[in-house]
């Protein structure tokens, strides 16, 4: 065989999971069905501006998953971030506006360097703690916990808003471990107030650098990445993988297959229900997607939109909302909130000299018959949020979930699998499936996978590879032991 193990999908899930094989030594083969790398963490030319597909912020950018995916090949210098640093929400009719650079400058004299040095040197055996720990609140929503601290709307509000933009769904759905997981990562806190640079950020050049980068990686140590390529089959004889079947008839031999297109789509469509014994196709079937949501592209005549982030919740009842949206399929008047970063603002050679770029994003119903009509909506929703941007409007782009089904996932959610209660935490789906040799990478799988969108599909991709690594090392006699205890996979 020309190749260790065949990737289907070049989103981050698959190159991640490329980027650690193929820094392990295998020589890897990606294949992917469109024209470029990243999946949705993409960026693209249009009139001059170069614009993000949909993602546009990275949770802990320089100090998570990414730099390790990198790091696995070498890259990690390829790669330059912004740090997030002016932010704005607004609250109904009230404006707050604050820069983080100063909170974490007054942090960082607050605590003392050794310590916080020290917080770092430890920091894998404090995750490792609060991950077991943050488990006991995985029964528990990030709304039961909230209410036990307060009854206040606006705080709810608050919550309810960051919980969609994290985790893809209500957080009245949502376990407060995830949000734990989430936000207590000590070794990117410690580096976040010993750097005095916000953990969230930016890919300077656009987000299709960091994918790139991965790719060139994997190329570079002997690997493939294969563009314009459809995988209609994955071969399977006796319970284990044999190779993958392209669109055009061509058969590749490999022991190995990771898939990077959702596991509902993989056991369907890919492999054939019928290789699944029907309590596993029930469980891949009952699996809850992330919700849809839209992108808003706009390209501004001059700079006036003076943020890194804006937050706008102008809704009275955010959870009342979202029961409309989503449990009864109605057009709001108005958005819920919506979150808008302008990408120029971070990185000036993302637009015209003089010119300016803004990208909004927002959840929508499930029902595809009502997504025309958030676009003017979302135009509104962002123009009463920030007014000034109103008369500086050269062109804009209105992406609807239609836009990203090319990637193959039904419903085309914002992010794969929805982190919800039963599906986050150490009730992930696994990456490994029933059939030997067969794998899943990306924001549907993982157990103990935590994270945002673009860097829970990397960490996931990561943790896929790594567990396979093991594996080939672990003795064929722990295996089995391991099988006839009914000890489930880690990865």
């Amino acid at each position: 065989m020309d190749y260790d193990a065949v990737i289907i999908g070049a989103g981050l899930g698959g190159l991640a999971a490329g980027a650690a094989l193929s820094g392990a030594g295998k020589k890897v083969l990606v294949l992917e069905k469109t024209g470029v790398v990243g999946g949705k963490c993409c960026t693209s030319m249009k009139n001059g501006f170069k614009m993000d597909h949909a993602s546009h912020l990275l949770m802990r950018s320089a100090f998570g998953p990414f730099t390790d995916a990198l790091k696995r090949v070498n890259k990690e210098n390829d790669v330059k971030f912004y740090h997030l640093d002016d932010v704005m929400f607004k609250i109904r009719d009230q404006r707050f506006n604050f820069r983080v650079s100063t909170v974490l400058n007054f942090m960082n004299r607050l605590l003392p360097t050794t310590g916080l040095r020290i917080m770092l040197a430890t920091s894998p055996l404090a995750n490792k703690v609060i991950s077991i720990f943050s488990r006991l609140f995985d029964r528990m929503t990030i709304q039961d916990v909230v209410k036990k601290w307060t009854d206040s709307v606006p705080f709810h509000n608050c919550v309810g808003w960051i919980s969609f933009i994290l985790f893809g769904g209500p957080y009245y759905e949502t376990p407060f471990g995830e949000m734990l997981r989430t936000f207590t990562d000590v070794s990117a806190l410690s580096k976040m107030i010993l750097n005095e640079k916000c953990m969230i950020g930016y890919v300077k050049d656009g987000l299709i650098s960091f994918p790139n980068a991965l790719r060139d990686g994997i190329e570079e140590r002997g690997g493939k990445v294969q563009l314009n390529t459809t995988v209609s089959k994955v071969l399977v004889k006796n319970g284990k993988v044999t190779g993958v079947q392209l669109e055009d008839g061509q058969v590749i031999d490999a022991d190995l297959v990771i898939s990077n297109t959702g596991i509902k789509e993989t056991v369907k469509f890919l492999v054939g229900e019928e290789h699944f014994d029907k309590k596993y196709t029930e469980y891949c079937e009952s699996l809850k997607p992330g919700c849809p949501a839209f992108a808003l592209r706009l390209a501004l005549d001059k700079p006036v939109f003076d943020y890194d982030l804006v937050m706008s919740i102008p809704m009275p009842s955010l959870e009342e909302y979202y029961h409309e949206m989503w449990d009864r399929n109605q057009v709001p008047k108005e958005l819920c909130a919506i979150m808008a970063t302008s990408p120029s603002n971070m990185d000036p050679r993302l637009a015209p000299k003089g010119q300016q770029s803004v990208i909004v994003i927002a959840p929508l119903a499930r029902d595809r018959k009502t997504w025309a009509a958030y676009e003017k909506i979302a135009m509104d929703t962002i123009i009463d949020a920030v007014p000034e941007i109103k008369d500086h409007i050269l062109w804009y782009d209105y992406l609807g979930p239609e836009f990203y089904e090319v990637h193959g996932e039904i419903g085309s959610p914002a992010i794969g699998l929805a982190q919800c209660m039963g599906q986050a935490g150490s009730t992930r789906p696994s990456s490994v499936s029933p059939i030997k040799g067969l794998y899943y990478a990306g924001a549907e799988a993982g157990r103990n996978v935590s994270g945002v969108a673009t860097e829970i599909a990397t960490h996931s991709g990561l943790n896929c590879a790594d567990y396979i690594l093991k594996m080939e090392k672990t003795p064929a006699l722990v295996k089995r032991a391991k099988k006839m205890l009914g000890i489930k996979p880690s990865a």
